[in-house]
């Protein structure tokens, strides 16, 4: 009995050293568990003074592009302003970020009406940017130049294309890759009886419906800024407008959306074919329907590109 009392008396004290040392185990856990909850919570709190941060920068930024885009739409001519000079026209205006780097404006004279469609390089703020300092050069341009009988678009390209090449950098500070920043632009000047237009393209293509059927303007695949074309001279060109006529200026926006359920761009046929199969739909209604078959091509993806294209009737 003396043997087993000892043992149990044994046992008893291996099992509280046992208990205690259990005890203080929990205990050292229990704290360190404290200490990475302590630790944890300054991280989050961290992290939540980091999502206000940004989301504070964000809502500066979002504001500041939405304040551009209200001096990009007040340099941008009105609807009304377009349609004084082109009543039988519809402007489908479609930027894909908050700017764009499309722009669209217009001119007149005693002698002509001019429209311009312009696409510069790149969308969102960049493209918005240039686009802003297109307009401002275009605008200098046709001041300067007498927009009188014998008015030569070309010699307007001409002068945009030396103020860009002198304007922007030839080459970035931290190597030798060429900037190759510059607009491609239609610009058409019609006679004030719309009998004939006079105008310069570069790498844009102006379309033509008569009769029931579409043509391409003839122009030069060249843009505004450097390219190994850049110096050889801009063209003007003379074509007859007949009574029914629509003319079609447009930046490469829709014709290079990507859709379908094959996933590939809408291409410069379909363009063309969607042009023609609306051309004698009233103005407005070409415009909604273009709008619709653009929405219906992209099938819910995203818009790649700033799209352009205005409509004029004779």
């Amino acid at each position: 009995m003396l043997v087993l009392g000892l043992w149990m008396i044994s046992k008893a004290k291996k099992y509280k050293s046992t208990t205690v040392e259990l005890k203080a185990d929990i205990d050292r856990q229990q704290s360190q568990i404290n200490e990475l909850q302590n630790v944890s919570a300054q991280k989050q709190t961290e992290i939540n003074g980091i999502v206000e941060a940004y989301d504070s920068a964000s809502k500066d930024l979002k504001a500041s592009i939405h304040y551009a885009e209200r001096i990009q739409r007040a340099v941008i001519p009105q609807t009304s302003e377009f349609k004084n000079l082109f009543p039988n026209s519809f402007i489908y205006f479609s930027p894909r970020d908050i700017v764009s780097g499309d722009f669209y404006t217009c001119a007149s004279s005693p002698e002509y009406r001019i429209a311009i469609v312009a696409d510069c390089t790149g969308h969102g703020v960049p493209g918005g940017f240039l686009s802003m300092l297109g307009m401002s050069a275009l605008k200098d341009l046709l001041s300067k130049q007498k927009i009188s009988k014998g008015f030569d678009p070309a010699d307007i390209l001409n002068s945009l294309r030396q103020f860009v090449l002198t304007s922007l950098a030839e080459e970035s500070e931290d190597d030798a890759a060429t900037v190759s920043d510059g607009m491609d632009i239609s610009l058409c000047a019609f006679n004030n009886d719309f009998t004939q237009i006079r105008y310069a393209t570069a790498n844009h293509t102006i379309y033509l419906c008569r009769n029931g059927e579409i043509e391409k303007l003839k122009g030069n695949r060249m843009p505004i800024g450097r390219h190994p074309k850049q110096d050889v001279p801009f063209e003007s060109f003379t074509f007859d407008l007949m009574k029914g006529d629509t003319v079609y200026l447009c930046s490469d926006g829709i014709q290079d959306q990507f859709g379908s359920d094959n996933d590939i761009k809408f291409t410069t046929k379909r363009l063309a074919a969607m042009l023609l199969e609306h051309s004698q739909e009233p103005l407005e209604q070409q415009k909604a329907s273009i709008a619709t078959i653009v929405d219906d091509w992209k099938k819910g993806r995203d818009q790649f590109d700033d799209q352009t294209l205005i409509g004029i009737r004779i």
